[in-house]
């Protein structure tokens, strides 16, 4: 981790439940925490962008750890908290988001770390604006599990993905019953039994 993440993220982490308590928890709310003095080129929506990022809830409990994660901005590959709040980012920004669920993640949990309506704080670093050409030859966790291509995700693609991946038929809450019920709970939106691309979150939670 570059040592200025460390600075900026150590003092504003310290600040995030008071600042974010003050403000309305139904507006997303976007604070710049450094920005380079240097900004030959700024982040628009159809950039390649790889970013460090950290995230809690609003009482600063840890939801994920210090990560990098690479998406194209604004094709909904990430929450819209994201989409619309690292716009404009220059290379070695830092920015603190505080992303009501509205933004994030909904009405729903999402497994056992974020809780319904959640209000999230993500401290996010941009660390390089690509071409998303460069992303092509990446795998499509969506087309990985709608195996017969038809843009809807069933119950039995998913079984056959979690089979693929190794991910044993555990006890209780760990069975592939109660995980695809988890998953289907989360992502079909009109409950019609299937997830379509549009309600597909998979690449914003790390899951599935």
């Amino acid at each position: 981790m570059s040592s200025f993440f460390l600075r900026g993220f150590a003092f504003f982490l310290v600040c995030a439940f008071v600042q974010a308590g003050e403000q309305d928890r139904d507006h997303l709310s976007v604070g710049i925490m450094i920005k380079p003095e240097n900004c030959p080129r700024e982040t628009k929506d159809g950039d390649l962008l790889t970013v460090r990022f950290n995230n809690t809830l609003i009482d600063q409990t840890p939801v994920l750890p210090t990560s990098e994660f690479e998406f194209v901005l604004g094709e909904g590959q990430v929450i819209a908290g994201w989409d619309l709040g690292l716009r404009d980012m220059c290379v070695g920004e830092l920015r603190e988001l505080v992303v009501p669920h509205q933004y994030g993640y909904g009405e729903f949990p999402v497994g056992d770390k974020i809780p319904p309506r959640a209000l999230l704080v993500f401290y996010v670093e941009l660390l390089r604006i690509g071409d998303p050409s460069e992303d092509m030859a990446k795998p499509n966790m969506f087309k990985e599990i709608d195996v017969n291509g038809d843009g809807m995700i069933s119950h039995s693609e998913v079984a056959g993905y979690l089979r693929r991946e190794g991910l044993s038929n555990g006890e209780g809450d760990e069975s592939h019953d109660n995980l695809m019920q988890e998953i289907f709970h989360e992502e079909d939106k009109n409950k019609d039994g299937y997830i379509s691309h549009d309600e597909f979150q998979g690449l914003k939670h790390g899951e599935l």
